[in-house]
């Protein structure tokens, strides 16, 4: 792997690459269209895939035709002398020039027509928030009720809406229930089981799926050029599919952690092999770097229970089909799903609670330890 990590990746905002997701695009294309478009899209698929980028891509078409629009002849007047929505000539691609005067206000945060929620960064903790309070999204129905000051339409993004606290998902609720006209949000979504049911059901489902593994390089060549192509195949496998969360484990070194975790987790490894890779896994500070090194757990656990039903011709690194086949002999499916379960209630009292990481990893690494433990 190489040593260096640091990778310039652009923000959703600020990317004009779509790759892979061509049907979902045509699908709104045809939409939009016709002029009568859904007020609310629910965009759901795994964190990372480019939902956010669609979303992006998306509002920056709806935005300029809204100015373009407002530049032609006077178009037809509702009844409250409101102008109507005109259908428009379907487009190939949403794609705009990143040099266009529109693209580079929206990726400034500056077109008075899109507003955008976000967890934001917390400064304090060096990590992105994990939740979007209700002072932000009563931001939405405001904004929403408003005249669109450039064109025919506003736009509302939210990255990420199972991100929004309890009180903030009500808040939302209600401009769904009375969705405003000429105006559309974009509802970017990871995990549609954790959002209100009453959300999902005001919304049009845009699913995004995970790009095969030729979208996959295409992406990573792309916009992290600095990742070794030997590496896709291993990261492809580490990462779900999912470029975003790729790079992520590529900057934290997520493939190292994985093929430790599998190493000291064999039925020979000696307790000093164990013991090395808790200490140099504790040692990392940073949230990103914990959470790989908890989601290479986590993916040690889910391919050992599935060992030997999985495709081993994409093994995330040589010696994995050999380490996973060891392990699983050593265990049934029962002791390995106690095995999950009991990890995963220890790593949530270690982040609740604050507890010794070293001594978290090394029970980790052994369901016998796990086990006493509990008991």
């Amino acid at each position: 792997m190489a040593k260096d990590t640091e990778l310039d990746i652009p923000q959703p905002r600020t990317n004009p690459l779509l790759i892979g997701h061509a049907l979902v695009e045509q699908r709104f294309i045809e939409e939009f269209a016709s002029g009568k478009p859904h007020h609310a899209y629910l965009m759901t698929g795994p964190k990372g895939i480019g939902k956010a980028t669609l979303a992006y891509r998306l509002a920056r078409y709806i935005l300029s035709q809204g100015a373009q629009a407002v530049q032609q002849e006077a178009p037809s007047m509702s009844l409250f002398g409101e102008p109507e929505p005109a259908p428009v000539a379907p487009q190939a691609s949403f794609a705009m020039d990143a040099d266009s005067p529109l693209f580079r206000r929206v990726a400034s945060g500056s077109h008075t027509d899109l507003l955008t929620l976000t967890p934001g960064y917390d400064e304090k903790k060096k990590a992105e928030r994990s939740i979007i309070p209700v002072d932000e999204a009563r931001k939405v129905p405001e904004f929403m009720s408003l005249t669109p000051a450039e064109g025919l339409w506003r736009v509302v993004i939210i990255d990420a809406v199972d991100q929004l606290n309890v009180q903030a998902a009500n808040a939302l609720l209600k401009i769904l229930e009375e969705p405003p006209a000429r105006a559309i949000m974009f509802l970017v979504c990871h995990q549609p089981g954790a959002i209100l049911p009453t959300i999902r059901s005001r919304c049009r489902l845009l699913k995004l799926n995970t790009p095969d593994a030729d979208a996959f390089a295409e992406i990573l060549g792309t916009i992290a050029p600095t990742i070794e192509t030997l590496e896709y195949a291993a990261l492809y496998g580490l990462a779900h599919g999912s470029p975003g969360h790729a790079i992520t484990l590529y900057q934290e070194q997520g493939l190292k952690y994985y093929e430790g975790w599998l190493s000291a987790m064999a039925p020979d490894a000696s307790g000093e092999t164990r013991q090395k890779f808790a200490d140099s896994a504790a040692q990392v500070k940073s949230p990103g770097g914990w959470a790989a090194i908890l989601h290479g757990w986590r993916t040690a656990l889910t391919r050992i229970s599935l060992y030997p039903h999985y495709d081993a011709d994409r093994a995330i690194f040589r010696r994995e089909p050999e380490l996973l086949a060891a392990i699983n002999a050593h265990m049934n499916p029962r002791e390995c799903a106690q095995w999950v379960e009991k990890g995963n209630r220890l790593i949530h009292e270690t982040e609740t609670f604050h507890l010794d990481k070293r001594q978290t990893l090394r029970l980790l690494i052994d369901p016998a330890q796990l086990d006493m433990m509990a008991a």
